[in-house]
Parts: C-alpha cells; structure tokens; sequence
C-alpha cells in the first residue's frame, strides 16, 4: 500500500467508514413503519417519532464542530476509530429499546456523537492526497458510499423488519456489530497520516483554534455555502426520516419493498448524477475559477421541481420515477458542494471547515424530522412532503450573493502569502 497508490487505499478505507456511518443513520428511517407500530402500546404520534431524527441532527450538529478540532489537532486516524466505535455501540444498543427514552439517548445522542467523528477527517484525508487532477473524482467516489449505504441498509433493514414482531431489532444489531469489527480493522491497518505542516514567515508552527476558525469566518462565500448546504440538509433529514413510511401510507405497499425503492431510486439517480458532474468538472473546469459554486445553484434549482412532484405523485411508481429524477439533481449539488468550499480555504484548515460548516448546516437541518412530522399529524404528510422544495429554492438564493459580490475575493487562488 506505498507510494502513489496509497491515495486509492486511503479512499478504500474512508469509503468503507462512510458506508457504514450512513448505513446505520438509515436504519432507523427504514424501520420507521414497524417501530412505530411496536412503540403504538405507547401512544406515539408521528411528532414524537421525529424527535428520534431531531436530536440526532441536534447533537451531530453540536458536535461536529469538536471532531473537526480533534481530526486537526489529535489525529486523524484515532478521531476515525474512535467514532466508528461510538455510533456502532449507539446502534447496537437501540436494537434492545423498548420505548423512545432508549432510541433517543443512544441512536439520538450516542450514534449521533460517533458518526459526526468520521466527515472532517475523511474529506481532509482526501485532499491532501487528492489534487486538483483527482479531487472532484475522489471526493464523489466517497460521496458514493452514502448512496451504497443507504440503499442496501435500507433494503436489509426492510426484509428483516418484515420478518416478524421485533424483526426491526436485528437490523441494529447486525450493522452494530459490524461496525465495531470495521473499528479494529482501521486500527490495525490504516496509516496514521499526518497533517499538511504551516510554515508563518518560513518557520513550521502549529495553526492555532484561532486560525482555523478564522479560515472560515473571513470567507463570506464559504459561510453562504454553508448556510445553503443547510437549506439542503433540512430537505435530507425530512426526505430520509419520512419517505419510507410516506410511500407506505400513501400507496399501501409492502414494507420491505418500500423500504428498498423509498432510497433507492434517489440514491441510484444521485450517484449517477454525482459521479458524472465531478468528472465533467475536473475534465473541462480547468480555468473556471467559480464553476463548482455555479454548478451548486443549479443543483439546487433543479431539485425543486421533482421534490413538489413527489409529494404530488399518485402511484408508487410515479412516486418512484420522481424521486429518481431528483437523485440526478440531487448529485448535480453533491458533485460541486465540498470542492465549491474547498475553492476558498486553505487545505491546513479543512476538517475545522468541514466541521463547523457541518455544524450549522445538521442544526438547521435537525427541524426537519419534528416540523415534517407535525405537518403530517395535523395537516398531512403530503404537504409536509412538498414542503421540501421550498428549502432547495432557498438554498440557491443564498449562493447568488456568493456568486456575484464575493467568490472572486475569496477564491483561494487570489490569497497572498
């Protein structure tokens, strides 16, 4: 695993991590119809239910800002072990929950703790081995492991779930398990990489907390970013919490066959669309200083309509072909969303970036699953549905002042030494 080929094994590893991560955050979302059907003895309504989702994306908002600090400044490597440790055990143990007190202190806060560890110091991992010849490609290689474990958690989770009373639990605790093995691996076989050194007047220094918060708050076009990919995750926590039971209300179908087409035919319509855009703008961006953020805005405005058409679809199938079509869009923003922030920041400062962005864009997004789910005990779930595309309109008209006023300032190519 030397020499040049190691950049390609670093992006195994990190793949692996993040299909696990993401796997074990769907989990829940897949089950959501059979959970709520055990925890019923209890008098659940749908808004207790997005609670679940809420404090999750409450907690891994709070903390990530903290795993950035730790990729930075204790390793990259212990901060990725460590993580996947915590959300395996998180998960492991809400297999055993028997109300949502349970669900909510360990998938809610313990799960949400440990996967907030594996982001920052993946896409800093990933840059420093990766140039501008391979970053957009590598960064939508492991972009694609979001797609591969939703989709084959969500459709595992489904059969076992559909197994019977209590099927939902074996889901937990298989992709617990798993990724505690997966743990002990990393440590045993992952190199301990270290950090990009920060020469100030020619001399190495340590960066301190300070600059790498200041790495982002200078930028006015890295803190729009950050605030749009906000706006695109409040339409990713209410789409991922909701659309499983969504499709099985709305269309009667069987759980475990919704639990597979309700992620799948997104997920696969954004990895094409993710792995096709990175490749066009690695081949053809070169001298467009600004394309990544301009791909974002379009990104964002070619979601709206598919996701108004999935609230307002009347056949499983339609529902099924619109939210293909919104993947595609859906991985058009994806491709252009972390090189587009990355085009303004030093790469010393990334995992402090990629953290406190994170940070506010799960904050926001953390209402989602709450808010949707009030809408569909006291309006309807189809409302709450198309509601989404409301949020994917905001976040491109919070990226045009980016685009217009400050991009060219604080695009990383003008910084003077």
């Amino acid at each position: 695993m030397g020499g040049l080929g190691y950049k390609w094994w670093i992006l195994a590893f990190l793949f692996v991590t993040y299909f696990l991560e993401q796997g074990a955050r769907q989990i829940y979302n897949a089950t959501l119809p059979q959970i709520k059907a055990d925890f019923a003895v209890f008098g659940v309504t749908n808004t207790q239910l997005g609670v679940v989702g809420t404090v999750f994306g409450a907690v891994f908002g709070l903390s990530l800002v903290g795993s950035g600090l730790a990729a930075d400044f204790i390793g990259r490597k212990r901060t990725l072990v460590v993580g996947t440790l915590l959300f395996s055990i998180g998960v492991l143990v809400s297999g055993f929950a028997h109300g949502l007190f349970v669900m909510v202190a360990f998938y809610g806060v313990v799960n949400a703790i440990g996967q907030c560890c594996i982001a920052p110091p993946s896409y800093s991992l990933i840059s420093q081995y990766h140039d501008n010849t391979t970053r957009s490609t590598a960064m939508s290689i492991f972009q694609s492991a979001v797609y591969a474990g939703i989709i084959i958690s969500s459709a595992s989770a489904g059969k076992l779930a559909s197994m019977g009373e209590g099927g939902w639990r074996h889901a937990f605790w298989m992709f617990g398990g798993i990724g505690i093995a997966w743990a002990v691996v990393m440590q045993l076989f992952m190199r301990d990489t270290p950090q990009v050194v920060v020469r100030k007047a020619g001399v190495e220094a340590e960066p301190s907390i300070k600059d790498g918060f200041l790495a982002l708050l200078k930028k006015p076009t890295a803190i729009l970013i950050a605030v749009a990919f906000g706006m695109f995750m409040y339409a990713s926590f209410g789409c991922r919490n909701w659309m499983v039971l969504y499709m099985t209300e709305q269309f009667g179908a069987a759980k475990s066959a919704v639990s597979f087409h309700a992620v799948f035919w997104m997920c696969f319509g954004a990895l094409l669309g993710c792995l096709l855009v990175a490749r066009l703008i690695d081949r053809f961006g070169k001298g467009r200083h600004r394309i990544r953020l301009d791909v974002s805005v379009v990104g964002f405005l070619l979601m709206v309509a598919p996701m108004v058409w999935v609230g307002c679809a009347r056949s499983f199938a339609e529902c099924c072909v619109a939210l293909f079509v919104l993947g595609l869009s859906q991985g058009v923003y994806e491709a252009a969303h972390y090189p587009a922030m990355f085009d303004c920041i030093a790469p010393r400062y990334r995992s402090v970036t990629t953290g406190l962005t994170g940070s506010m864009a799960f904050l926001i997004g953390s209402t989602a699953p709450v808010v949707i789910g009030w809408m569909s005990d006291h309006l309807s779930m189809r409302t709450g549905v198309m509601s989404i595309g409301v949020f994917y309109l905001l976040g491109a008209l919070v990226l045009v002042p980016a685009q217009i006023w400050f991009f060219k300032k604080d695009w990383i190519g003008n910084e003077k030494d």
